[in-house]
């Protein structure tokens, strides 16, 4: 908090050089599309060392003047369905295209945000989400082996998955300022940030055609760089000094756990904290979605008395005791055999292998490496070390 002594006061913006707008403008994807400004990544790129002096003079004017051009917080957003029945809303994915200079200006102001926050220890260490050396393999890590050690002491163990609704589009600007304020932003960096959530508007875009544009008035942007970053310091404290219980955050996936002696005690203590952490995402005007989150118990007993196992929201509704979830891209399952999880990626291979089958002579041997490569790997790869207890048979 702003209060302690550690934390450096009144942080301002550092200039910005020609160097860093220059570099910023070299490594753009030129496979992106424009956003609502109309300037091609392509060109950008292109024209770098022509432009990287005026934008430098345009986006320190910004961080001194704390305005940012209208254009700049605008998105056009592309509705992609993720599965189920095309005619339910719900059942899409919004995709924003943002504009390329704003997203620039964003990384340059997230680089000193998160240096700030580092070097101030603000951010919580149970926070994995957009932080350097963290990743969703450590932060599984991290709960995995606590659950693990709490088993070879013969203890029990029972999770709770928090799943927020729509997290990120009901962030209140208000609470989110006071956020900043706490932590020791400056009074000159906060009308940016304040300029940076105001009047912002989107349009949807499918087809060719867009709609109107209209202005959002709560949450951080969607597809933004800095909407992940203001997000984990809005819910930074949410989970402080819960008595008996361990959490760790990625972003908005949250999960809390408590080891007992018994399963009974281990329910009672995540019970207690759930209450306390359902307050706090209250008086932060976060809607928990209590159908999508699910309660796991880990235990070496035989059969599990699911009596003892029930958590419950403030309103009475019973969380659903699970034997396997998914979380951060990885299925656990309550005996942590990682069967369903290997089961899944044997699947996905097997998919690719019968359509490279079907396709072999397609492909020159350069390419099939290439594809071995960028397909089979990142599956294979993807969390392995979280395999050293699996079974020689199930791997």
């Amino acid at each position: 908090c702003a209060d302690c002594p550690c934390i450096q006061q009144h942080i301002p913006f550092t200039s910005v050089p020609i160097s860093e707008v220059h570099s910023a403008l070299s490594n753009l994807d030129t496979r992106k599309a424009a956003g609502p400004d109309g300037l091609d990544p392509f060109f950008l790129k292109l024209a770098a060392d022509y432009i990287a002096e005026p934008l430098s003079y345009v986006f320190n004017l910004s961080l001194s003047s704390n305005e940012i051009p209208v254009i700049w917080k605008s998105a056009f957003v592309l509705p992609l369905l993720k599965e189920g029945d095309p005619s339910e809303v719900n059942n899409y994915r919004p995709i924003s295209k943002l504009c390329v200079l704003a997203k620039i200006l964003e990384k340059i102001v997230s680089d000193q945000l998160k240096g700030f926050l580092e070097s101030n220890y603000i951010l919580s260490p149970f926070q994995s989400g957009f932080r350097k050396q963290h990743s969703t393999v450590t932060a599984t890590l991290k709960f995995l082996n606590d659950v693990l050690q709490a088993l070879d002491c013969k203890k029990h163990c029972v999770a709770l998955f928090i799943d927020l609704s729509k997290a990120f589009d009901t962030v209140d600007h208000v609470l989110l300022i006071n956020s900043l304020l706490r932590i020791g932003l400056s009074e000159g960096a906060i009308p940016w940030f304040r300029n940076y959530l105001s009047n912002r508007r989107q349009a949807v875009q499918l087809g060719g055609s867009s709609s109107s544009f209209l202005e959002i008035l709560k949450g951080v942007p969607q597809g933004s760089v800095l909407g992940p970053i203001l997000f984990s310091i809005y819910i930074n404290n949410v989970c402080d000094n819960l008595t008996n219980a361990m959490y760790h955050f990625y972003a908005d996936d949250t999960v809390i756990y408590c080891c007992s002696s018994t399963l009974a005690q281990a329910a009672k203590c995540l019970q207690h904290a759930f209450d306390i952490v359902q307050f706090r995402l209250r008086s932060l005007k976060l809607v928990l979605n209590p159908k999508k989150s699910k309660v796991m118990a880990f235990s070496h007993l035989q059969e599990l008395s699911t009596d003892t196992l029930s958590i419950t929201t403030d309103r009475g509704v019973l969380i659903e005791l699970v034997s396997s979830y998914k979380y951060l891209g990885f299925l656990l399952d309550s005996e942590l055999s990682f069967k369903t999880h290997i089961a899944n990626v044997v699947r996905k291979l097997r998919m690719k292998i019968g359509f490279f089958y079907r396709n072999k002579s397609c492909f020159s041997l350069q390419a099939r490496k290439y594809l071995i490569s960028a397909t089979f790997l990142p599956l294979l790869d993807y969390g392995d070390v979280l395999y050293m207890n699996a079974s020689a048979r199930c791997l």
